[in-house]
């Protein structure tokens, strides 16, 4: 088999081991279990490690202005299962709102270069992750995008479309939670099955004011669903 074959088939596999159950397409099979929320999504206008939730940008440029946000999963309780630790997030579904101005996502990639995502157009995640993303620190990095605006937006808010989450719909447990993300862990640690809510905290884009950055959060953690045990 060429490597481009081999390549094609961990490909696949990829998709029905990880993508096809978050989105509850695998049939009973792939029985995901409602764990309840842990942790929170947070948007950064800043490169590297550093979350800067607020920017005020210059002038446009060339009539538009365009910003560079990556959303960071942050503040997971360190968990585990069985005496199995939760350390790889395995899968995401979560869709980008921008509200206050027309956003046009215009670029979008996610840190590993292996990652699959299914989702519909972009700022739309139904993503797997190849080797799961490491989180044992309680965060990790999940995707970057470039999004543009028609000249110099004012009061932009930047968060996350709970209705855009088929996975919980179709999941015992988790319709009517208040969850504003997806995420599964890693089918490496026999943990593909366990499928994790999240918050978010909206990152605001040239705001006047002082703007709401109040956490957006479900009312079911991951202690009152019983599945998982502190680490």
């Amino acid at each position: 088999m060429s490597g481009q074959a081999v390549h094609r088939t961990m490909t696949l596999m990829v998709v029905a081991l990880v993508v096809l159950p978050i989105l509850g397409l695998a049939g009973p099979a792939a029985a995901s279990t409602w764990c309840g929320e842990n942790g929170l999504v947070r948007f950064s206008f800043a490169e590297g490690d550093t979350i800067v939730e607020s920017l005020v940008t210059g002038e446009p440029q060339g009539g538009v202005t365009v910003v560079d946000v990556t959303a960071w999963m942050t503040d997971m309780d360190p968990v585990k299962r069985r005496g199995d630790a939760f350390l790889r997030l395995g899968a995401l579904e979560m869709k980008l709102l921008v509200t206050g101005a027309e956003a046009t996502v215009i670029a979008q990639d996610f840190p590993d270069p292996r990652a699959l995502n299914v989702g519909k157009e972009p700022g739309t995640i139904a993503v797997g992750f190849h080797q799961g993303l490491r989180c044992g620190d309680g965060y990790a990095r999940l995707v970057h995008w470039k999004v543009m605006f028609k000249g110099r937006p004012r009061n932009v808010r930047f968060g996350l479309d709970e209705s855009a989450l088929p996975s919980c719909t179709s999941m015992t447990g988790c319709p009517g939670t208040g969850t504003q993300a997806i995420y599964g862990g890693a089918d490496a640690a026999n943990q593909l099955d366990c499928l994790f809510g999240a918050g978010y905290v909206p990152a605001w884009l040239n705001a006047e004011g002082t703007p709401d950055v109040k956490p957006v959060a479900g009312k079911v953690s991951w202690r009152d669903a019983g599945v998982f045990e502190a680490r």
